[in-house]
Order: structure tokens, then sequence, then C-alpha cells
């Protein structure tokens, strides 16, 4: 009770600083004023208790790490957090008065989504919006004795929270609803957007994801197998990678999948390349027996299903390198071993496959169920990298593939959701302003035909248009 007064004084602190500060400049002309700050303190909303109320000024700088935002505007940062045995944190910033545009923005995390970026939901109120973002509940996992809510948490139950917090807080705040309401996100945030479409249709009309984690299960097996193989050993140094990747897209120059005029240091269709092995005399052939496992499907032991067709040829220097190096982080083993460190060459990994699929498979998993998402009028809007080492980009392909199946084939599909696909596109070197072709779709009926990309690869800046696909019956 104590730390609860506690708590509220520190509210009536920061209400009466926000009136001080912004109360010359506002003259309570509009909805969503410092004045109105106090109907945050506690909003009835079960589930879910305000933190911390915090007035920001134009001018102030939010720091997280390399990370620096600028407030473009005055605004409030509500900072609330879901009731155990959920360790959801929530962050939302709302514009003061006229700044807000009306509309609610959701921000995805990324990774295990362990931090909450304040700065994020800064940068969303900057461009006007009542923007919203969360950790995912993972941060103590290690000491947390509710794996399940963790689990639920991390694959789809964090952003629905920070969906209806931030909703929330917005209506309150300004007295009236968001009139429209839009997600951005990427890799795991991806998988958030796609599992908001999913599980709860009618909270966006837009959504937009960059590389999203589909089936991740599979995904979190292929980095288990991936790390077993590379387990114990250097097997490649960053010159012999770059080398690699520099062959390769050698060797198919001439592939017909190629455009004839194509200059660029990566292939537009990797998916379509080929590899001469007996070309690599700088790699022993230790290197190259390692090369064409991690080139080749990745699959159960005991049945042969393919859990991942394999890293991208031409895409070795992509996110890295860590394809051919250590592999990548794999924390859903670490959850099932409750372990920080895990030694994957002890692992019996056929029943690795089968607990794996037992603990994660209904929670993180995103099903391409979007029926209600589609009737509700909600509109989808997919890129993926085609270099992508991370989140391959055959997990997307197959999802939309098995979207249009159940949507009645592609021209019905592109009504509501659509994919481009970015030649030379990684985890971690494409940028494209997504946001303004979801409105523009939701809001003016009008959807998008093509998408420019900006893609770095070998030091240089490529502007790439992406490719909407098309599945092949």
């Amino acid at each position: 009770m104590a730390r609860l007064l506690k708590i509220s004084a520190r509210f009536a602190r920061a209400i009466l600083l926000a009136a001080a500060l912004f109360a010359p400049f506002c003259g309570g002309l509009f909805a969503g004023q410092p004045e109105d700050a106090s109907k945050l303190v506690s909003f009835g909303l079960d589930g879910f208790e305000v933190v911390e109320i915090k007035p920001l000024k134009k001018g102030d700088e939010i720091k997280e790490g390399n990370r620096r935002v600028v407030c473009a505007s005055d605004m409030l940062l509500v900072e609330g957090r879901a009731k155990a045995p959920s360790e959801v944190e929530i962050a939302v910033a709302l514009p003061l008065g006229s700044a807000w545009n009306g509309m609610f923005l959701g921000l995805g995390n990324g990774g295990m989504g362990e931090r909450l970026s304040r700065a994020q939901a800064v940068g969303g109120a900057n461009a006007g919006y009542a923007a919203a973002h969360c950790n995912l509940g993972t941060a103590n996992w290690l000491k947390t004795a509710d794996k399940r809510t963790l689990i639920r948490d991390f694959g789809h139950d964090a952003v629905y929270k920070m969906t209806i917090f931030g909703k929330n807080a917005a209506k309150k705040f300004y007295g009236r609803p968001a009139e429209k309401s839009y997600y951005i996100g990427g890799s795991t945030g991806g998988q958030e957007g796609l599992s908001m479409a999913e599980r709860h249709p009618e909270e966006y009309n837009g959504i937009g994801v960059f590389f999203p984690v589909t089936n991740r299960v599979d995904l979190h097996l292929r980095f288990a197998f991936e790390r077993r193989m590379l387990h114990g050993k250097n097997y490649f140094s960053d010159a012999e990678i770059g080398k690699i990747a520099d062959e390769i897209v050698r060797q198919n120059r001439s592939n017909p999948a190629e455009p004839k005029d194509w200059d660029r240091p990566y292939l537009k269709n990797p998916e379509c390349a080929t590899v001469d092995y007996s070309k690599f005399g700088f790699l022993t052939q230790e290197q190259v027996d390692i090369l064409r496992r991690v080139h080749s499907p990745f699959a159960d032991p005991r049945t042969g299903r393919v859990i991942s067709r394999g890293l991208p040829p031409s895409a070795e220097e992509s996110d890295g390198g860590k394809s051919l190096k250590k592999g990548f982080d794999c924390w859903m083993v670490k959850w099932l071993f409750n372990s920080a460190k895990v030694d994957m060459s002890k692992v019996d990994m056929p029943k690795l496959v089968d607990d794996f699929q037992k603990t994660f498979g209904g929670e993180v998993n995103a099903l391409p169920e979007l029926e209600a998402f589609k009737k509700a009028g909600g509109k989808l809007l997919i890129v993926q990298g085609k270099a992508d080492t991370i989140v391959p980009a055959e997990y997307a392909k197959d999802y939309y593939k098995t979207l249009c199946g159940k949507s009645g084939g592609f021209e019905n599909t592109a009504s509501f959701a659509r994919m481009f696909l970015v030649p030379g596109g990684s985890h971690s070197n494409m940028s494209a302003d997504i946001l303004p072709l979801v409105r523009k779709w939701v809001e003016g009926g009008i959807p998008p035909d093509k998408l420019n990309v900006s893609v770095r690869a070998k030091n240089k800046i490529f502007s790439e248009n992406g490719e909407l696909f098309r599945p092949e019956n």
C-alpha cells in the first residue's frame, strides 16, 4: 500500500508539473491537454496498472543506447504494465492537443523482445500518432516461474495487451477513440503484426510488416540445427565468407534467371542460383562440406520433414555472416532447458523437435487465417528480403501461398493482403517507409502496386523495386 501511495504521489506531481509546463502554450483549446492527464492515473482498465505519467516538452531528448529521439512537440509519456503473472511493460506517447492526428500506432519489438523502447513510442508521437511500444515480458525469463504466460506473451499476447492499453489510454486522454489504428513491425514485430491480424482482426485497420517470423517453431529449430552443426569451431573467416558470396554471384551472372544487365553485388533471384562447389579453391574440403550443409534443407532426422530450406546461395555475407559462423541465438532452446547456456552438441535433436512443438507450437506461430481480418476491412502489407538469412524468404512465401489458397487465389488475396520481395534485401540492410502506403490503402482504397526500397550492400546504397509476389498455382 505504501508503494502505491508513493506512485500516486509521483503521478500527482507529474500532472501538476505537466499543467505548469504546458498551460501557457495550450490554453485548453483542444482535447488532450495537461489537465486531462489526471484521467490517466487510474482509468479502470482490468489487467493493467499505470506506473508513471511523464510530461515531455518539445526539444526534450530520449536516449536509449545508440538511439536518440528529440521530441518534435509537447507530449505525455504514459508507462504501464500488465498485472502478474505477466511481465509486459508498455510505453504510450500522446501528443498534446492539435498535434495528435487522430490515429493510433502500434509498434512491434524485435528478437526476444526483452526491452521496452520509449524512444520508439516518442518517434511515433513525433509523426502525430498516439503511439505505443512494449516489451514482450521476457526480460527476466530465467527467473520467471510461469513460462506458459511468458511464451504466450512472447508469441502474441504482449502486443495485444499493448494495443488495448494504448488505445484506451488515448481514448481516455483525448476524450474520443482513435479514428484509425495502424501497426508497423519487423521480424518478431512482424510475427506480432500477423498474429494480431489472425487473433484480433478488429484491432488494426492496417498492418505493415518487414521480414515477419511466421513458423517460429521451425525457424528456431533451424537455429538449433545450425548451432549444433557449427558448434565448437570457427569454420570461416569474414574474408572467406565474402569470397564465397562473390564467387556464387560470379557463377550465376549467366544464369537464365538473372537479367543480362544486372550488375548489383547480389543476385536478383538467389532462389534460382546454382553452386559449383569445385570452384571454391580457397576453402578446405571440410569448409566446402559445411557450406553444402548450410545451403541444404534442414530436416527432421526421423521423418525427413523439411524444417528450413537452408541459406540462400549468395547471401552468405548477409546479417553479419552468422549462418557460417556460430549460427543464430536460439533463446527458445534456453527457455526449454531453463538455462542461459546450452551445449548443443549434447542435445537430443529428435526429442528437441518433439518438445518444441509441444511447448511452443500453439503460441508462437503466425497462421494465415485472416478471413475475419478481411471481413473487418483490414489491409496487410508484407515486405520480405530475398537475401535474408535470419528469416529466409521461403517462410514468408509459404505463408502467403497458403493465404492465397485459403482466400480464393491471388486476386482475391491481393484485395486485402500483398507481399513484396526485395532483391538483395536482408534482415538488416533495407529500409522503406511503408506506413503511408498502408494508410493510402486503408483510407483511400488504393493498394500498393510498387515499392521502393533502399538496400545497403558492399558499403553502397542501391535503390530497389520490390517485386509483387504472385504465387504459382
